[in-house]
């Protein structure tokens, strides 16, 4: 790295790392007093409030490293041009061409410090908090793996191949068991729904009834089950997409694809993983216009201000079609990469306009 690079990304590290540190207070603040709301069930305490607050804090940095990144460019190169250094780089003959070249390669480097937030200090973060939680909260329901979820509900055994929602389940089998603990039937439904109360609807359940060694099959139809397990348990056992690294979401998509189940959720966040990272490159690029452009003769105010309405902005957006892509059965890879593809030619307007 030449030494003008190194400069840049020395002002603009710098200036992330505070704008960081100043997103991360302010979202910390508001998720502990969620968590204080369960303080006193269990054993979950102050200290564990506080502590599954930390553990969120990467997966929280990952997700608002586009913004941090935008509004940190802007600072620092906003401070090297009040200072009127980028003047004196500019009458070094040093071309925009060769600025944004500096600037894409600390967009690279700050992107690869994102990729290591969300693929390998997020995901056992947020596995270990949610375990963490759920040991204080309830004890360890059930045995949770990318293969399904192994839960006990009286005389009966559920293996659930995934669990959506507290409220509706997927693949859902169940063995019963007598009083001697022989088994008594299998079956298995294609999908469950929570009814009122402990009772569940089960959608094509067929089960095998075992009598003595002859075996009887009762047709799908649907099915009530009382069951006593609680939302907590099974929000335990969902999977959430912050918890898995790409090899493992990649192979969890294909275990619900193999099943015949919904996996347009991972899809689309394993692709905003990878948009979101690309997206700090094009942040920093998109700094650039904004200091040699309108904002050149502004404070850092202004530019912080402006700032904050672009990332505000792109995060609604990215929010939005994600929300979009479940609705109206949008292609998550569409839905992943639009907001980035309107992003980058906002970058290449604002680079192809500095004089």
């Amino acid at each position: 790295m030449m030494l003008l690079d190194r400069y840049l990304f020395g002002a603009i590290a710098r200036a992330t790392l505070i704008v960081m540190l100043v997103l991360l207070a302010l979202i910390g603040f508001v998720n502990l007093a969620a968590q204080l709301d369960d303080v006193g069930v269990g054993r979950f305490g102050v200290t564990d409030a506080i502590l599954v607050v930390v553990l969120t804090f990467p997966t929280n940095a990952f997700d608002v490293f586009p913004m941090a990144v935008l509004l940190g460019s802007m600072l620092g190169l906003g401070t090297l041009a009040n200072r009127s250094e980028l003047v004196v780089i500019r009458a070094a003959g040093v071309s925009t061409v060769r600025l944004a070249l500096a600037m894409f390669v600390t967009g690279c480097v700050l992107a690869l410090a994102a990729g290591v937030l969300g693929e390998i200090v997020g995901p056992p973060a947020e596995r270990f908090k949610q375990e963490y939680k759920a040991e204080l909260k309830q004890g360890t329901p059930g045995t949770s793996r990318l293969a399904g979820t192994w839960l006990r509900d009286g005389p009966r055994i559920l293996n659930i191949l995934q669990v959506q929602d507290p409220s509706s389940l997927a693949g859902v089998f169940s063995f019963e068991f007598d009083e001697t603990g022989q088994l008594r039937s299998i079956g298995h439904a294609r999908s469950g729904r929570k009814l009122d109360g402990d009772t569940w609807r089960l959608e094509d359940f067929v089960s095998t009834r075992v009598d003595g060694e002859v075996a009887v099959i009762d047709l799908a139809a649907p099915r009530m089950m009382e069951t006593q397990l609680a939302p907590e348990v099974l929000e335990v056992s969902i999977v959430e997409p912050s918890r898995l690294s790409t090899p493992s979401l990649s192979e969890y998509i294909d275990y619900l694809r193999a099943n015949d189940l919904a996996a347009e959720r991972y899809e689309l966040a394993l692709w905003s993983r990878w948009a979101n990272a690309c997206a700090v490159i094009l942040m920093v690029l998109l700094a650039l216009p904004f200091v040699f452009g309108p904002l050149r003769s502004g404070g850092n105010g202004v530019r912080m201000v402006i700032g904050v309405l672009i990332g505000v902005t792109y995060f609604l957006a990215t929010g939005a079609l994600t929300n979009s892509a479940a609705v109206y059965d949008m292609s998550p890879l569409l839905a992943a990469w639009l907001p980035l593809l309107l992003l980058s030619a906002a970058a290449a307007a604002g680079l192809a306009r500095i004089r």
